[in-house]
Formats: C-alpha cells, sequence, structure tokens
C-alpha cells in the first residue's frame, strides 16, 4: 500500500497559459517512478479538498521531479498558487506506466493538450532510440526547449496560430507515418486524439501504448471511478481501473466510447 510523502517545492513557474510547473524535491520513499506513472496531490489540508488530484509525473530525474498542472478547478488553481520552500502532500508513484522494450529502436510520440508532460520523462529513458516526438496545442506551446534538450525530432500541431502544423496532430502523425513507420507509437492525450491513434495504429498495423486521460478519485483502484472497458478473451470485454491496471493499456486492448 502507497503512503503519503511530503516534497519540497524547488520552484513553480508559469509556462503557458493556465499552465504551470512545479520541480519538487525527489525523495527516497517515492521509489522507483515509471514513464506515464502519476501522484494523487493533496490541494490542501481540510474537508473540502478530500479528494486529491491526480498530477502526472513530467520528469523524474535523480534529485527532483517535476509536475505539469493545468489550472481548471479549485484544487489545481490552489496547487499551481504554491511557493517554493512550501510543501506538496503526494501520494505514489501509482499506476502502470509506459512498458520500455530495447527491440523498438524506433518509436514516436504523441500528446496532445496537457497530455504531452509525461511523455517528457518517457523521452528522457528513451535516449539512444531513434525518436520522434509529435506535440499538439490549441495555441501556445509549451515544453518544446525540454524535450529538444534529449535531442529529439519535435514536430509541433497548433489548432490556431502558426506556432507549427496548422490541425490536429494526428493529422501530422499519419503523415509521419506515411513517411516512415515507427516500430512503436507511444501516445497521451484527449480520448478522441487516443481514438485516432488505435485506428491508424490498426490501420497500419502498428504496436500502440496509450495512456488514458480519466476523472480519478482515489488513485488506488478502490472507488472504481476511473473504469474503463477493455477486452477480454473470446472476444468479450470487462471493466478495469484505470487508476491501478492503467493508466497505460495497449491500443489493442482499449474500447473506446461511441
Amino acid at each position: 500500500m502507497k503512503t503519503s510523502v511530503l516534497s519540497k517545492i524547488l520552484a513553480n513557474e508559469q509556462i503557458s497559459s493556465d499552465i504551470y510547473r512545479i520541480r519538487l524535491e525527489r525523495t527516497e520513499e517515492m521509489g522507483e517512478i515509471e514513464p506515464g506513472q502519476f501522484f494523487q496531490v493533496k490541494p490542501k489540508e481540510g474537508e473540502e479538498f478530500f479528494l486529491r488530484r491526480p498530477i502526472s509525473i513530467c520528469l523524474a530525474e535523480s534529485d527532483e521531479i517535476h509536475l505539469v498542472i493545468r489550472k481548471s478547478g479549485k484544487g489545481t488553481k490552489i496547487l499551481c498558487g504554491k511557493k517554493a520552500g512550501e510543501y506538496l502532500d503526494l501520494l505514489g508513484p501509482l499506476g502502470n506506466g509506459f512498458t520500455l522494450d530495447e527491440k523498438n529502436q524506433k518509436v514516436t510520440l504523441v500528446g496532445g493538450g496537457i497530455g504531452v508532460a509525461p511523455l517528457l520523462e518517457l523521452a528522457r529513458r528513451l535516449q539512444g532510440m531513434q525518436v520522434k516526438i509529435l506535440l499538439g496545442y490549441r495555441r501556445d506551446p509549451y515544453l518544446i526547449e525540454d524535450f529538444q534538450r534529449f535531442g529529439k525530432e519535435v514536430l509541433v500541431a497548433v489548432d490556431e496560430g502558426d506556432k507549427g502544423y496548422r490541425g490536429y496532430v494526428t493529422d501530422l502523425l499519419e503523415k509521419e507515418i506515411e513517411k516512415e513507420q515507427p516500430d512503436l507509437i507511444y501516445a497521451c492525450g484527449p480520448e478522441v486524439m487516443l481514438k485516432k491513434v488505435q485506428l491508424l495504429g490498426k490501420q497500419y498495423q502498428l504496436e500502440t501504448q496509450l495512456a488514458l486521460e480519466e476523472r480519478m478519485a482515489c488513485g488506488v483502484g478502490a472507488c472504481l471511478v476511473c473504469s474503463c472497458k477493455v477486452k477480454a478473451e473470446e472476444n468479450g470485454w470487462h471493466f478495469v481501473r484505470t487508476c491501478k491496471e492503467g493508466p497505460v493499456f495497449s491500443g489493442k486492448e482499449v474500447i473506446f466510447g461511441e
């Protein structure tokens, strides 16, 4: 059973509209961290904030970890307002992250919106492989220089503006697949994006790993709020807990809603 840890905030910076990066001191109690895992973060003490907020781990270096948070409600507003020197109460790391396999030497990472954040730690772990990174934003890109720091090819798609390919990141993905097919696609983002990645994987017979974005309450598999459908044997299906069995699943097993 995971226990909560207190981690000191080293810095908190706004990196885009309503997007903040919090750098935290890494403690021994956190143990090993897989790319794609997350923490359940307590905004502050009190009954109003009894439920923690699930925040993906953006970067996990030897001495510090980075969390990237979108300010979208009361809890995340409090988190985004934290100052250096304060402490965050973290439960985790939780969930099953991305699976790394050395036989996949040519991989593509696809992120959409706040889903770009957990791909940064994955990019760090994939150094030495041939990696292409496709990142989709509404308007203003962020973390681009961080991805480039690991020597990767980074392509950007935007819904609005002129700071990259104008269109969906999945359209950009299809264009890149037609040029050269990867061994594996890792993806994190909204469901509509993941459904398209899953479809492209099936169309081009490519292996995919998808990190789902689901609402979570407990983060440890007890409340079943984050249940999702996956395929079962003999053409059936069953529910699994995104926070416990996921959040990363093979694209071949996830069943998305219509």
